[in-house]
C-alpha cells in the first residue's frame, strides 16, 4: 500500500475488508440467535412484531444520530486542539466514515480516520491516529459517569456498582498517563532513541503532542462533557424500549418512568462498558449477555422482553452506526477521488 493509499474492497492489505465484515455480521446473526432463543425464539419475534415500527424506529435512528452529532463536537475539538483544519463538510464524513470499522475490537479500527485527513490536507497519520485512543478512553468516562447516574438514583441493590468504579477508575488512571508528557518520556522516548526502533522517533512526537493535548486534565474534563450527553441519547433510547415492550406505555415524566430511565441508563451504559473493556469486536457478545442479565435480574423483566430489547438496540446503536459509515466513506472517497484528480489534472 503506498502512502496515504485508502483501499476499502476485501483484497488483502485493505482496511475495510468484506471478508471480515460479513465473518462479523454471521457472529452478529449468531449472537443474535441465541438471545432470542434464550428468550424463546417466538415470544421474542412476537414481542419485536408487537412494537409500533413506523414510529419507534425513526425516532431511535433519530436520537442515534443526535449521538453522533454530539460526539462530532468533540471530535472537530480535538482536531482544533492539534491545529488540524477542515472544512466542517470533510470532517464530519471522516467521523463517520470511521464507523465503518466501528466492529474491530474497542472500534479502535476507527484510526483509518486519519489516512482519509491525510488524504485531504497531507497531515501526518501519526498525529490524528492518536485522536481514536482519546475519544475511547473519553467515551469510557463518559458511560461509567452515566451508569454510575444510573445506578446511584435508579437501582437500589446489587454489587455491580463497584464493576463499573473499577472500570471507570481505570478509564480515568489510564487517561491521566496517557496525557502525561512524562509517560512518553520516560518510556517512548528511551525505546525509540536506539536500534531498530529509532526510525520512529518522529512519528513517537507527533503521537506524544496529540496524546498530550488531548488527554490532559482539562481536554479530558471537556471531552467527557461533550461524550455524556452524547452516549446518553443511546440509553434514552433503551428507556423508549422497555416503556413499550413491557407494556408501560410512552415514557413520560412520572417517577415510575424517570426510574425506568435510569434503570435503562445504567443497563446500556454498563453493557457498553463491558463490551468495550473484553474487546470483542464491536462488544458483541458480552454486551448482549450483560444486557440480557441486567434487565432481567435488576428490572425483574422476563426474559422475552430483555431479549428483545437487547436484540433491537444492537441493531439501531451498532449496524445503523456501521451502516451510516458506509454511507459517509462512500461520500468522502468520491470526495478524494475529485481532488486527486483535480490535482493531476
Amino acid at each position: 500500500m503506498t502512502n496515504g493509499e485508502i483501499r476499502v474492497d476485501g483484497s488483502r492489505g485493505s482496511f475495510i475488508s468484506t471478508r471480515k465484515l460479513l465473518g462479523f455480521l454471521i457472529f452478529s446473526v449468531v449472537v443474535f440467535a441465541l438471545v432470542g432463543w434464550y428468550g424463546k425464539v417466538d415470544d421474542v419475534i412476537s414481542a419485536l412484531i408487537a412494537i409500533p415500527w413506523f414510529w419507534i424506529l425513526p425516532t431511535m435512528m433519530t436520537l442515534s444520530f443526535l449521538n453522533y452529532v454530539l460526539r462530532y463536537f468533540k471530535w472537530q475539538y480535538y482536531l482544533n486542539r492539534i491545529n488540524v483544519n477542515l472544512t466542517h463538510t470533510d470532517s464530519f464524513g471522516v467521523f463517520l466514515a470511521g464507523f465503518t470499522l466501528t466492529a474491530t475490537p474497542g472500534k479502535i479500527g476507527e484510526a483509518v480516520k486519519g489516512y482519509f485527513i491525510q488524504e485531504i490536507d497531507g497531515t501526518p497519520v501519526a498525529k490524528t491516529m492518536p485522536i481514536v485512543v482519546s475519544e475511547r478512553v473519553t467515551d469510557l468516562l463518559a458511560m461509567a459517569i452515566l451508569a454510575l447516574v444510573g445506578f446511584t438514583l435508579g437501582i437500589s441493590a446489587g454489587d455491580q456498582l463497584f464493576t463499573v468504579i473499577l472500570l471507570g477508575g481505570a478509564a480515568l488512571i489510564g487517561a491521566l498517563v496517557l496525557g502525561n508528557r512524562a509517560f512518553y518520556q520516560r518510556i517512548l522516548v528511551r525505546m525509540t532513541s536506539f536500534g531498530p526502533l529509532k526510525r520512529f522517533q518522529d512519528s513517537c512526537d507527533l503521537i506524544e503532542s496529540t496524546m498530550t493535548k488531548t488527554l490532559s486534565p482539562k481536554p479530558m474534563l471537556v471531552s467527557t462533557a461533550i461524550s455524556v450527553p452524547g452516549w446518553f441519547m443511546e440509553c434514552i433510547e433503551l428507556w423508549l424500549l422497555l416503556s413499550i415492550l413491557s407494556g408501560v406505555g410512552l415514557p413520560s415524566l412520572t417517577f415510575a418512568s424517570l426510574s425506568l430511565l435510569l434503570s435503562a441508563t445504567f443497563v446500556h451504559s454498563t453493557a457498553s462498558i463491558i463490551g468495550a473493556v473484553t474487546m470483542s469486536p464491536g462488544g458483541v457478545g458480552t454486551y448482549e449477555i450483560t444486557s440480557v442479565a441486567l434487565i432481567t435480574y435488576l428490572l425483574a423483566m422476563g426474559e422475552t422482553l430483555a431479549s428483545a430489547a437487547t436484540i433491537l438496540i444492537r441493531v439501531v446503536t451498532l449496524w445503523f452506526s456501521i451502516v451510516v459509515g458506509f454511507i459517509a466513506l462512500a461520500i468522502i472517497t468520491r470526495r478524494i477521488k475529485r481532488k486527486r484528480e483535480s490535482s493531476t489534472s
